[in-house]
């Protein structure tokens, strides 16, 4: 009787990357999301608008390249926690008093969204 190698196919890693929210992240989160692809990975880099319209660039020459990388605008409403609408990022601020709510905040809007998008991405890969 021949002997059969049952070989299980797993489904390519997905890697979730969320940029700090301030200046000097988006652009080495790109060149980490290069090499991640590199080895067969999908990338899903989660951004918000406006911090998007500053890397476009960035963001377009990857994904041109064909590179499987996606980009998810997650609209983060600050102004609900009395923070200035518009300011998604630290370098935007003209007062430091508004750090620790919009760190706060921020983490806890983007957990909410990291949770829901984490249900999608496995619901893609059964």
């Amino acid at each position: 009787m021949a002997s059969q190698k049952i070989q299980k196919v797993h489904p390519p890693f997905h890697f979730v990357l969320f940029p700090f929210m301030a200046q000097g992240y988006m652009i080495p989160m790109v060149d980490i999301a290069r090499l991640l692809v590199q080895h067969g990975v999908t990338i899903t880099i989660v951004t918000t608008p406006h911090k998007v319209e500053r890397f476009n660039n960035v963001l377009n020459r990857a994904i041109e390249a064909g590179l499987p990388i996606n980009v998810v605008h997650v609209k983060l409403t600050f102004q609900e926690v009395g923070l200035p609408e518009g300011q998604d990022n630290i370098d935007s601020f003209d007062s430091m008093e508004f750090m620790v709510p919009f760190f706060q905040s921020g983490c806890n809007l983007l957990s909410l969204w990291f949770f829901t998008l984490l249900s999608i991405i496995l619901d893609q890969a059964v």
